[in-house]
């Protein structure tokens, strides 16, 4: 069984440090394929291990996060919030995320 709430490193690098979870985590892997990039599978988003967050961007300075759902009212939002109130000063850019752009959803075609 997987701990609730217990991060798992993906991999360990010096330049950015990639927060994932899910189906995204591989795409993550293969994107990072031969540099110094930090990934964190967050494997439970509630609760989500910061712990384990704050202290990857502590050492990389940098922090994108990577999912699956829409940029806007996506769980992304929660981390960056949390990571750009609590590590802003550790910060070497800005938090960034990668996800959907805000469309109106394929499984609602009469949206």
């Amino acid at each position: 069984m997987l701990p609730f709430g217990k991060a798992r490193l993906v991999s360990e690098g010096n330049d950015l440090t990639i927060v994932s979870w899910g189906a995204m985590v591989e795409r993550c892997e293969e994107a990072a394929d031969g540099r110094s990039v930090a990934i964190i599978d967050l494997r439970s988003l509630m609760p989500w291990d910061r712990e384990a967050v704050f202290s990857s961007v502590r050492r990389t300075r940098r922090c994108l996060i990577v999912h699956e759902d829409l940029i806007s009212g996506g769980f992304g939002a929660e981390v960056a919030a949390v990571v750009s109130e609590k590590l802003f000063l550790d910060l070497d850019a800005p938090v960034s995320r990668l996800a959907m752009p805000d469309i109106p959803s394929p499984h609602i075609p009469h949206c």
